[in-house]
């Protein structure tokens, strides 16, 4: 009689492997699915922070409406230039400092050191100072921000205006703050009151003493950012600075570039780690 045990052992052995190789291929395909499955769940996170806080963004596109009519001062005095700011400008500028924020912690902590665009040029508010006695002031006299002047209201209407404040200058002026909704070159402004009778000046309350800035210069293939954080007393000459720069590129990519200056103090170091080197660094 024919032994059948060898190949019975053979086809067994040979099922064993082929469920073996099966259970192996799905638990490979299951595994495969699983790490695929926590990639699709977890997005990547290139930036250090995802979103902009609301009150940043809106102090960052003041940053960049200042900023673009810093660019367009060089080519010829503002007063003689549209009220309006160019928009392309202000949206390029404000991508390139959001961006540096989102890619960078020490960004980051540069903006909770409120450091921001010293204001200058003006971006949103005059002093007009008038002759008290003028006709189309009599709304004003009366407790109301309104002014019976069709030059003055035009004004307001066109370009989003509210009179905030009524004040008496001295003894024979008067004077309004005039405050934009949105940012405007008020130095053009500025010009238009001028030719309203009864309009003496226009303050445009630019301060007298330096402060925090940014500063952008265009370069070839992106832009230079430059962070200044100024403390210390200018009034007498013991003003210090700190400064950071960046390189934003045109592609988006954001790199450090240096970090120097003087040391800045402990209370007014924000989210900079106590260690951190902060002199000549980059």
């Amino acid at each position: 009689m024919k032994d059948i045990r060898k190949p019975l052992k053979s086809a067994i052995s040979s099922i064993v492997l082929l469920s073996g190789f099966v259970l192996c291929n799905q638990y490979a395909i299951a595994q495969e699915e699983l790490i695929f499955a926590s990639v699709e769940e977890t997005p990547k996170i290139e930036h250090t922070q995802e979103t902009l806080p609301k009150t940043l963004e809106r102090k960052l596109r003041r940053d960049a409406a200042r900023l673009a009519l810093r660019i367009e001062a060089k080519k010829e005095e503002l007063r003689y230039q549209n009220i309006w700011i160019p928009r392309e400008n202000m949206e390029s500028i404000y991508t390139v400092l959001s961006n540096i924020y989102l890619h960078d912690e020490t960004a980051q902590s540069i903006a909770k050191c409120n450091v921001h665009t010293f204001p200058n040029p003006s971006i949103d508010h005059i002093v007009i100072v008038f002759e008290r006695n003028i006709d189309w002031a009599a709304p004003l006299l009366d407790g109301i921000s309104e002014t019976d002047s069709e030059e003055i209201n035009t004004l307001l209407e066109d370009y989003d205006l509210i009179i905030e404040k009524h004040v008496q200058w001295n003894d024979t002026e008067d004077a309004i703050t005039v405050r934009s909704k949105a940012p405007l070159n008020m130095a053009a402004l500025a010009n238009e009151f001028y030719n309203v009778e009864g309009v003496q000046s226009v303050d445009l309350g630019i301060p007298g003493i330096g402060g925090n800035d940014i500063n952008i210069i265009r370069e070839a293939d992106g832009w230079e950012v430059q962070y200044i954080l100024r403390f210390g007393s200018y009034i007498n000459g013991e003003g210090k600075v700190h400064l950071w720069k960046y390189k934003a590129l045109d592609d988006g990519t954001v790199k450090f570039v240096s970090e120097s200056g003087d040391p800045i103090p402990d209370w007014m170091r924000c989210n900079f780690l106590p260690d951190e080197p902060l002199v000549n660094k980059g």
